[in-house]
């Protein structure tokens, strides 16, 4: 837990101490700020008739994302930090066995993902530079599986909590970085702390191992590889279109004897700008990893939002 909170606090106070100008030119050298942050809301209203032939049934949804991201070039020395938030929720209007109307409410998606990145190039290649990063995710909101009871009303059962599971990486390896658009990095060592801090959950999910954690354990530690990869574009056609990609991966030392050879997480993002602040969006949020999924399930989890929402960009 001790070094969550340091990774967090390290990433938040850099820019309140920094020089937020774009640029300070010093005697020998310059050093660039790039900074911005990204807010948006996405927002859709379902509904039919009580007399709908198909059931009667109204939906509202509602999504949110945060996107911020602060870097600093000096000479060979960069420092690139990242941090999205996206969250929401789907509210239903349902029915139960006598007739009386209810609404269920449920999250579509939760989760934080912030990566801080320190890398020194080589004099030679610029752009190849060795590097040590950290890499933080978890979600901010309980999550439940749901079921009816005997009157079909709606029952919910706590599986999951902030930093229950979540995951800490650190790794120290090698960047290739030929232009602002792409990067790919592999550390030959890299450390995988999961965490299951809300021990309640043993019980609520009738579990002894959660994410790879035995119950009365709080965090188990794997060393590996990790390789990462990103790529973002911009297209200006009769409309501004961004795509970003994003590529996780961490492979344990012990991968042919691990449960879970290979963690992946991709992420997907695209967005067509129709006027200033109007925009059609869609996110996906792909992981695999077996230690997360139950006996027999698929390790594939997805989860995705599309739709028109606001955008406003810092």
């Amino acid at each position: 837990m001790r070094s969550v909170l340091i990774s967090v606090l390290c990433f938040f106070a850099f820019p309140a101490f920094a020089d937020f100008t774009d640029s300070v030119q010093t005697a020998d050298s310059t050093k660039i700020f790039k900074k911005g942050l990204e807010l948006g809301v996405t927002t859709a209203l379902s509904g039919t008739s009580p007399n709908w032939s198909g059931g009667a049934s109204n939906n509202l949804s509602g999504n949110f994302f945060i996107r911020a991201f602060y870097n600093v070039k000096l000479d060979h020395q960069t420092w690139d930090n990242v941090l999205k938030i996206n969250a929401g929720a789907i509210s239903s209007s349902m029915q139960d066995n006598y007739g009386q109307q209810f609404r269920s409410t449920r999250k579509n998606m939760d989760n934080v993902f912030m990566d801080s990145k320190y890398g020194y190039s080589f004099e030679k290649l610029r752009w190849l530079s060795g590097y040590g990063g950290l890499n933080l995710q978890t979600q901010l909101l309980p999550g439940y599986t749901y079921s009816r009871n005997a009157n079909g009303r709606e029952d919910k059962n706590m599986v999951s909590s902030f930093l229950s599971q979540g995951s800490l990486m650190s790794a120290i390896g090698f960047e290739a970085k030929p232009s602002e658009r792409f990067y790919a990095r592999l550390a030959l060592f890299s450390l995988k702390q999961t965490f299951m801090l809300n021990q309640s959950l043993y019980d609520k999910r009738n579990q002894s191992t959660i994410a790879g954690v035995n119950k009365g354990q709080y965090i188990r530690s794997e060393q590996g590889f990790q390789i990462q990869t990103g790529f973002n574009r911009e297209f200006n056609f009769n409309k501004q279109i961004l795509i970003r990609t994003n590529y996780l991966g961490f492979i344990p030392y012990n991968y042919k004897k691990n449960p879970s050879p290979l963690d992946s997480r991709i992420d997907l993002g695209l967005s067509v700008k129709l006027t200033r602040y109007l925009n059609f969006n869609y996110t996906l949020i792909s992981i695999f990893d077996k230690d997360l999924a139950r006996p027999g399930e698929n390790a594939w989890q997805n989860s995705w939002v599309l739709g028109l929402g606001f955008l406003y960009k810092l």
